[in-house]
């Protein structure tokens, strides 16, 4: 009989683990193998997340009203989210910026503001470590034309893919400087961060 006191993550593991287990030869050692690793490693990143906060915090100290001052259903919707996104999160770089997240909440208690935090958390979540990169180039550069946009050894049109995502999350807008036929001229649109992109920069991305 199903326990229906199970949240969604839990049933989902559960079907998971019935799945893998059924797999011949190797099922329940892949089974043990993935979740107990997997449990581990989300208690780790908790873990290591609230440490190096605690330790940015004492860096600011003053600069963090008293929780009263917080709409305290709306924060624990957010941080509940945001344990399951940092708990998941495989990189060291998403969770960093998970983190200046979570400062830039408990600095500034404006519930006014909670549909676009909460759209700013799944977002971010949403994103990968690559238009994030490219965001925060387009941000605190002169206007760039898209060719000219460069990160580490990264293919031009996954840049440009980037460039789209960000654009149809509302943080960026591209103007095209000419036209010409025969040629991409998507390469040579200039890329410009919008102002709903610069409040996700400064309260997401910035240090």
């Amino acid at each position: 009989m199903p326990n229906d006191d199970l949240n969604i993550a839990e049933k989902r593991d559960l079907v998971i683990q019935a799945g893998i287990q059924i797999i011949p030869y190797v099922g329940g050692s892949l089974c043990t193998l993935y979740f107990g690793t997997k449990q581990e490693k989300r208690f780790k990143r908790l873990e290591s997340f609230y440490a190096e906060l605690a330790e940015d915090l004492k860096l600011i100290k003053g600069a963090i009203p008293p929780i009263e001052e917080h709409d305290a259903p709306l924060l624990e919707a957010i941080m509940e989210s945001l344990h399951d996104k940092v708990e998941s999160e495989p990189t060291l770089e998403k969770r960093r910026l998970f983190k200046n997240y979570l400062i830039n909440t408990l600095q500034y208690p404006e519930s006014a503001n909670f549909d676009e935090r909460k759209y700013f958390l799944d977002t971010l979540d949403d994103m990968t470590v690559l238009e994030c990169e490219v965001l925060m180039l387009v941000s605190t550069s002169a206007p760039l034309e898209i060719r000219e946009i460069r990160v580490h050894q990264t293919e031009q049109y996954a840049i440009i893919g980037s460039i789209g995502r960000l654009k149809s999350r509302g943080f960026v807008f591209s103007i095209q400087n000419n036209f010409e036929i025969g040629i991409d001229n998507s390469l040579h649109e200039t890329a410009h961060i919008s102002s709903f992109g610069q409040r996700f920069h400064s309260f997401c991305l910035e240090t």
